[in-house]
């Protein structure tokens, strides 16, 4: 497959050297290594290399999910890649489901459940952090619609029993259990992120009656740093990054 212009592509020096662009004609790239001309990168065949204007050299490639996600600008705290890959496949993301969130931050859930193919509703009170989450899709093209309410307004603004799975991040979760619950379909499932055991208690109590508590649990992630004989866990890297909970509404 060959970069057509416009396309996102990742320019890939090694780890710590990537950067996502859109190829524009006319348009350069600047790192350490020198100038990139992105002419140069359109028609070019993914996985091919190109050349800095110092002649060295990076790769294009396809960016992934991830690559998008880290290329976004933030202005809160994100949930990352191993908790929204288990929140996708739990919430049943896919084409033609229609997904509400609470709490836009920085677009990262709203970008996971888009790419998946949802129709996807965010609903923020803060303007500042719609706006940002907003610019962060547009750049990337996917495509999300954005309310400056509180998700316990989604009923009224969307109507009741509208959304087929729902991915709340919100400061107090148990404050909006009614406005959720009003908003799902029967059966739906929804997706809590909390960094705090007294928030699970919390939750699970303002759920009972309205939802079945189906688990609550944190992904971990160990890295590893692998090299001839002497494989082994690399010693910085994420540690906790916070709680799931997943319910599923009921009458």
């Amino acid at each position: 497959m060959e970069v057509r212009e416009g396309d996102l592509v990742l320019i890939y020096i090694d780890k710590r050297r990537k950067k996502l662009v859109k190829a524009i004609k006319g348009k350069v790239f600047g790192s350490d290594l020198g100038v990139l001309k992105l002419d140069d990168v359109i028609g070019k065949r993914y996985g091919e290399s190109v050349e800095f204007s110092t002649g060295a050299r990076a790769y294009i490639l396809k960016p992934t999910l991830e690559d998008v996600l880290f290329s976004f600008k933030r202005r809160t705290q994100v949930i990352y890649p191993k908790d929204l890959g288990l929140m996708a496949i739990k919430l049943g993301a896919g084409p033609g489901k229609r997904c509400l969130e609470g709490g836009s931050g920085s677009g990262f859930v709203a970008a996971t459940l888009s790419w998946f193919g949802c129709d996807v509703a965010s609903f923020e009170v803060r303007k500042e952090h719609l706006y940002v989450a907003k610019r962060n899709l547009e750049e990337v093209g996917l495509r999300v619609t954005f309310v400056n309410a509180s998700i316990g307004e989604a009923p009224e603004v969307y109507g009741e029993e509208s959304f087929d799975a729902a991915a709340v991040d919100v400061g107090d979760p148990w404050k909006y259990v009614d406005g959720v619950w009003r908003a799902l379909k029967g059966g739906a499932p929804a997706a809590f992120w909390l960094p705090t055991y007294n928030q699970l208690e919390k939750l699970k109590e303002a759920s009972r009656g309205k939802f079945i508590w189906m688990e609550s649990l944190e992904v971990n992630e160990r890295r590893l740093k692998v090299e001839k004989g002497a494989t082994r866990p690399e010693q910085t890297g994420i540690t906790f990054t916070g709680f799931w909970a997943f319910l599923r509404k009921v009458y």
